[in-house]
């Protein structure tokens, strides 16, 4: 079986404290995207092989794609084996959510491989133990996530046309927010809570202009002092006809959205200054 494991972004991004279970609460919307690995699953007598074409893809117990399937198996009472081959296109660590993907593209692959043995309640369960991403990305369309990422609505958005800034290196998420709690008393550090309901609508009727001053991402100021760079990126997308842009999840990944082309080529822009960028579209 040959699956698309679609990346993502977030759009906007709002995160509370840590809870006592170590968790932050977080409100957001995921958009799963057209840009996607390849996921090429199969079955075996026993154990769990997993390949990848990329060196920054972790081994065995550490893939997420590989815990997904050994969860699946447990949880399932299924004696046997799978061997998962993942063609990778989104790069690693740079909030796109490429191996929370790909735990959830194993997820959804082995139920329908076995006929069926999981309800979406059961699925929804594994996807939540595996990552806060995963439950959003078992769902397969925008939705709005909350709590740990375990409260999701699905949520109606229009087509978004997205481009995407790849600077080359990771963001490592528990750094990312360790750092966001050692600075949280400065007010500068947190954004208001965003209502996913309103973005959603003045997406839908296209009130773009709106959409810059209403929608944050928490980890911005934190992760920018840090790599200024992705901050240019931002104002260069902002600059050169992007309705919104802004970092997606921890990053590294900074995104843009643009309506139409017209006079201004946000994407030439970055190509201009010398930023590696790619256009995709949300699914």
């Amino acid at each position: 079986m040959i699956l698309r494991s679609p990346a993502k972004v977030n759009l906007g991004l709002w995160v509370g404290k840590r809870r006592p279970d170590g968790y932050h609460e977080i409100i957001t919307i995921i958009v799963p995207l057209r840009l996607s690995d390849r996921i090429i699953l199969s079955t075996a007598e026993s154990g769990i092989e997993v390949t990848a074409d990329s060196k920054d893809v972790p081994k065995g117990p550490a893939n997420l794609a590989f815990q997904a399937a050994d969860r699946f198996f447990s949880a399932t009472g299924i004696k046997s084996g799978c061997c998962i081959k993942i063609k990778k296109s989104i790069p690693v660590g740079t909030g796109l959510g490429g191996g929370s993907s790909n735990a959830a593209t194993v997820l959804l692959g082995l139920n329908r491989i076995f006929n069926y043995p999981l309800s979406s309640r059961r699925l929804h369960k594994l996807a939540l133990e595996l990552g806060s991403d995963v439950p959003a990305l078992v769902c397969r369309s925008p939705c709005v996530a909350r709590g740990q990422g375990e409260k999701l609505r699905p949520i109606h958005l229009p087509r978004l046309n997205i481009i995407l800034h790849l600077p080359g290196y990771p963001v490592s998420t528990s750094w990312a927010y360790d750092e966001l709690d050692k600075f949280r008393p400065k007010p500068s550090l947190t954004s208001p809570k965003p209502c996913p309901k309103m973005v959603a609508l003045r997406l839908r009727r296209k009130e773009l202009a709106s959409l810059a001053g209403r929608v944050r991402n928490s980890f911005e100021p934190v992760i920018f002092a840090h790599h200024p760079d992705l901050a240019k990126a931002k104002q260069i997308l902002l600059g050169n006809g992007c309705y919104l842009a802004m970092l997606s999840g921890s990053g590294s990944t900074v995104y843009g959205l643009v309506e139409t082309k017209g006079s201004q080529d946000p994407m030439a822009a970055l190509i201009r200054h010398g930023f590696h960028c790619v256009e995709t579209y949300s699914i």
